[in-house]
């Protein structure tokens, strides 16, 4: 991912939206940063489509069948993965 500052973005952005579209080669996001933060990205609209689609995909665990979300609360971890428990 190309990393420019917003100030770049500002005087070439036909070069960076040309980029995020594809028309120069691999399409490719444009991480933009302001004061050498991120602040935004300049992703093409399809793959903005995309990224939006599969937000919608996730589903709320209220949604679940009960059985299934009964089968959930009663699993147990792997022993291994005790330490996630821990705080700090």
């Amino acid at each position: 991912m190309a990393e420019v500052s917003s100030a770049e973005v500002g005087r070439n952005f036909s070069t960076y939206r040309e980029m995020a579209e594809g028309s120069r080669g691999a399409r490719e996001p444009v991480l933009v940063l302001h004061y050498n933060k991120p602040s935004v990205v300049i992703v093409a609209a399809e793959e903005y489509a995309i990224l939006k689609r599969r937000d919608r995909a996730v589903g709320a665990t209220e949604d679940l069948p009960e059985w299934l979300a009964r089968q959930i609360a009663e699993t147990e971890m792997d022993l291994r993965f005790n330490y996630l428990d821990e705080a700090g």
